[in-house]
């Protein structure tokens, strides 16, 4: 399985102590819960994944790496960590609260999270760590930096993006890109642009470095995949009608944000299947093609604006850390299309959904 090569790519020479608190109630939960927003559900073909990754998986996948870039296990634990208060189908929930611009407030807090758990504290001082020092990802520039840097979070996002979730690149292929992260904590006194803000500022950020025959072309065309994904009509369409989905069944009473919490993923699913009300479920996941609507167009009629997921990463050129846009003009060639992209996030879409759905979602319209 590809899954388990790409684990096993980012599992070398790791920390073997991560290993007990993977087995965590804490971080076995995420085991329920799709990396990509609920995609593994519906059969739309350009969505749906080729395998299963759940935030587990991805949780584990930083952390191995992160343990291979940085000293001791409190960074990795905080890469381990920052998903714990993931909700089934993740960033849905942000579009179903009408956020899917921020998508920041669609996660529970980390620290009351693992704070309850006493098997996980109890490894946290065997190995003596402070559970404040794990909990807020953002303080360790390696798993967690704004855009357009690249962090590990980001990283994992774009690498089984293209792996696994599109497929446009082969486990060889995505190995050699992997190979091409670094992490620098300090410029070292390196020449550095003065006219760059990003270098003058440097506070530690993953740099890329050219392996084997991949290249930095080759990376930002991963990136590139990244961002025309998450910016697509269908998955912009399909992730505000999950949300407005999620909505009609928790307003009906049939699931609860707790169950979003404490049940996986299929739970839910199985939930509403065993429900009346089961018909708006198997009609959303069931749709076959988005497209841009006209001002005529019956149905679901929807204005989706996503969070822009894209990076401009650091490279070594000439001895020295530069923006990639300063030794490739590839960069803006594939810059273009993904502004393409962004200009359409203002057209309206609809979806081939049976008019009884669209009259029972429509009253959860946000726009």
């Amino acid at each position: 399985m590809l899954k388990e090569q790409y684990e096993n790519l980012n599992k070398e020479n790791a920390n073997e102590k991560l290993e007990r608190y993977f087995q965590t109630k804490t971080l076995q939960r995420l085991k329920g819960i799709g990396q990509f927003c609920g995609m593994d559900y519906i059969q739309l073909k350009p969505l749906k994944p080729i395998e299963y990754y759940s935030r587990f998986d991805h949780s584990k996948n930083i952390a191995y790496t992160a343990s291979k870039l940085s000293d001791g296990l409190t960074i990795p634990l905080a890469g381990a960590v920052h998903d714990v208060g993931t909700l089934a189908f993740s960033h849905v929930n942000s579009f179903k609260r009408g956020e899917a611009l921020t998508q920041e407030h669609d996660e529970l807090d980390v620290k009351s999270i693992v704070s309850k758990d006493e098997e996980f504290l109890q490894y946290l001082s065997e190995d003596g760590i402070s559970l404040s020092d794990i909990c807020t990802a953002s303080r360790y520039p390696l798993i967690d930096k704004p855009v357009p840097t690249l962090c590990l979070d980001r990283v994992d996002g774009i690498l089984t993006t293209c792996l696994i979730w599109q497929h446009t690149h082969s486990f060889e292929e995505i190995k050699k890109l992997y190979y091409m992260i670094g992490y620098c904590d300090n410029l070292n006194g390196q020449a550095v642009d003065p006219f760059n803000e990003r270098l003058q500022n440097f506070e530690g950020e993953i740099v890329l470095d050219e392996w084997g025959s991949a290249t930095y072309e080759d990376f930002f065309h991963a990136i590139h995949v990244y961002s025309r994904i998450m910016l697509g009509k269908e998955s912009r369409y399909m992730m505000e009608v999950l949300g407005l989905t999620l909505q009609y069944y928790e307003d009906i009473g049939l699931i609860t944000e707790q169950d979003l919490f404490q049940l996986s993923e299929q739970e839910i699913i199985e939930k509403i299947l065993n429900s009346k009300y089961r018909d708006v479920w198997q009609d959303v996941s069931s749709m076959q093609s988005v497209r841009y609507a006209k001002d005529d167009t019956d149905g679901l009629v929807l204005y989706s604006k996503p969070k822009i997921r894209q990076a401009n990463p650091l490279v070594m050129g000439q001895m020295q850390v530069c923006d990639i846009s300063d030794i490739s003009g590839e960069f803006y060639r594939e810059l273009n299309p993904i502004g393409e992209e962004i200009l359409k996030v203002t057209y309206p879409l609809t979806g081939d959904l049976n008019p009884s759905t669209v009259k029972v979602l429509t009253k959860y319209k946000k726009h």
